[in-house]
């Protein structure tokens, strides 16, 4: 065990914190993010406050099948399966060009969700304040914090995963730095993020 984490160690050596981490990627993660979410928000709070001057039907329907994961999901998967071939292939500027593109348009659309859900659950929490006991209403929107939070931490995640597939432009991006891993640690990262998330994407029903 010993000699399998010094060998690790050593393998990832390469990867020190300017690679992995930068304080824009979270400045321009949070802006894509508010530039998606914010309008959504609007809409469904435009909905339900003036539902007797909009479309409301139409709106509603769309804002249902803006909030479903299933695309999402999708296009997550098929981004994490390219994430995986890119770390496998490291050289290849095809792969980690569509892998980037995959994962930044996926977050958009987690975003544009996040706003519609937000958005529902703000006029809910507000509709319902007024019916339920104070601790209820405290309850439902400590809950309601706790899914966004893990929302934009799923949803982040991707984002980040982009920021390392960009990478493959720069002189010594992170994707330059695992050419240097050896194939059976980049092949075990290949299963790990394309197979997994394929195999469970094939158990739902």
């Amino acid at each position: 065990m010993h000699k399998l984490r010094e060998y690790i160690c050593t393998q990832l050596q390469p990867f020190d914190r300017a690679a992995l981490w930068s304080s824009h990627i979270a400045k321009k993660g949070a802006l894509v993010i508010f530039s998606w979410a914010t309008p959504s928000f609007l809409i469904v709070w435009l909905v339900a406050r003036y539902r007797k001057h909009v479309p409301s039907a139409y709106l509603e329907a769309a804002i249902s099948e803006g909030i479903g994961p299933h695309l999402w999901n999708v296009v997550g998967t098929l981004g994490l399966v390219l994430v995986g071939f890119a770390l496998l292939f490291p050289r290849s500027r095809f792969i980690a060009r569509s892998a980037y593109q995959v994962l930044i348009n996926t977050y958009a659309i987690g975003g544009l969700s996040f706003g519609l859900l937000f958005g529902q659950l703000a006029t809910a929490l507000a509709s319902a304040a007024a019916n339920v006991a104070s601790w209820k209403a405290w309850f439902m929107g400590a809950g309601g914090f706790f899914l966004a939070v893990q929302a934009l931490t799923f949803n982040f995640s991707l984002w980040y995963l982009g920021h390392f597939m960009a990478s493959r432009e720069a002189s010594d991006g992170f994707l330059h730095r695992v050419e240097g891993v050896a194939l059976r640690l980049r092949l075990a990262a290949f299963l790990f993020l394309a197979v997994l998330p394929i195999t469970l994407l094939f158990m739902e029903k």
